[in-house]
């Protein structure tokens, strides 16, 4: 019995000790998930996809100045990112591919380099960031240069759900014509989605 007893007053410091250990862990862990939690709430992102028809011109109809005022339908696919929203140094980047309804002529564009120009404005669920970007182009016919910097350009995040990018036409020479480029927000970044529909479909 004296032995039992002795044994049962050495385990119980370690038992303690087990049970504060225990509650450290997950005090941390709880601390460190909160911190996250703050730490994304405060700098926010945002991901989508592009899925727009723009009525731009065409280096055919441009070229040799024949009927540089007719614009054509253009199918836009690709995807965009929004990072550090909430920060005075937001980070915005798209790609996209654009072709012709008829399925000729496809050719690749990015959008990088975003920096604001004034803080954001917001209109019912509708928040503009203004600034400039960094547009690379095909060059030939309708652009000289493969790279175009500064563009003055206006990304709008419409509720949870929609988004658009408006480029000013004069920079970019009505080639996605002169309304916005739309798209939506998917929440998450698109390699995740497309990793989400393939383990979908197995």
């Amino acid at each position: 019995m004296t032995a039992n007893k002795g044994q049962a007053l050495m385990t119980r410091p370690l038992a303690i000790l087990v049970i504060g250990a225990v509650v450290v862990m997950m005090t941390s862990a709880s601390v460190a998930s909160t911190a996250s939690a703050q730490q994304s709430q405060t700098s926010g992102s945002k991901f989508g996809t592009i899925a727009s028809t723009q009525y731009g011109n065409n280096a055919e109809l441009i070229r040799g100045g024949k009927y540089p005022e007719v614009k054509v339908p253009w199918i836009l696919s690709g995807a965009w990112e929004f990072k550090n929203i909430n920060s005075s140094f937001p980070t915005f980047n798209a790609a996209f591919e654009m072709v012709m309804t008829n399925g000729t002529d496809p050719h690749n564009h990015t959008i990088t380099d975003f920096k604001m120009t004034s803080g954001p404005t917001k209109k019912g669920i509708a928040t503009t960031y203004n600034g400039t970007a960094t547009l690379t182009v095909r060059p030939g016919y309708i652009f000289q240069n493969a790279t175009l910097t500064n563009i003055p350009i206006s990304i709008k995040l419409m509720g949870p759900i929609a988004m658009s990018i408006w480029g000013d036409p004069a920079r970019t020479k009505d080639h996605f014509g002169n309304t916005s480029i739309y798209g939506v927000q998917t929440g998450m970044p698109i390699m995740q989605i497309m990793s989400s529909n393939v383990h979908d479909l197995q």
